[in-house]
């Protein structure tokens, strides 16, 4: 795809995230056909082409899959906020672009980082785009966060780690998917 069909891709993440948010629907599927059953006005004049509804699809999924852990990440990273007070469409967003950019490999984390702050610019406030720059260079910048740190891969979607309560011990490998937590 090229730039201009990855922005479009990404802005209607966004509005899928931001429907999901309000509505939220039982699959990716289900969200993306309620979406355009439902649409207003202003997206009649939007003809998505298949591989943008893909790439959405794909984006969707997995800023819901990693939501949880996304969130954390960007906890870490607020100065005297709760993520709570952080308006929906920033929080969406952030989760969207971290998601981007830590569990989509043919994207540079950059480039990730620089759409999700234009697209701040046309969903959000103007303040935002600073507010959203500042929180994903802080991620970007952080040694730290690997794609392991949301212990939810791209490739399987399994939660890694469990106590194995038998042997008294933790394993950061096992997976509850794989039979290896013994409770």
């Amino acid at each position: 795809m090229n730039k201009k069909e990855k922005r479009a891709a990404r802005c209607l993440s966004v509005q899928l995230l931001y429907s999901f948010e309000l509505i939220p629907a039982s699959s990716i599927n289900k969200l993306v056909e309620n979406f355009f059953k439902n649409k207003d006005n202003d997206l009649d004049e939007i003809i998505y082409k298949k591989k943008e509804i893909d790439y959405a699809k794909k984006l969707v999924k997995q800023t819901l899959n990693n939501s949880e852990s996304i969130d954390k990440v960007i906890k870490q990273k607020l100065s005297n906020w709760d993520i709570s007070r952080l308006a929906i469409i920033d929080k969406i967003i952030l989760r969207m672009s971290i998601s981007e950019m830590f569990f989509i490999d043919d994207v540079p984390k950059k480039v990730s980082m620089a759409e999700g702050i234009e697209i701040s610019k046309e969903f959000s406030t103007k303040d935002s785009s600073s507010f959203i720059n500042g929180i994903l260079d802080a991620i970007y910048n952080s040694k730290n966060i690997t794609a392991d740190t949301f212990r939810i891969t791209a490739n399987d979607n399994k939660i890694y780690g469990c106590m194995d309560i038998a042997a008294s011990n933790y394993n950061s490998k096992a997976t509850i998917d794989d039979g290896s937590c013994k409770y």
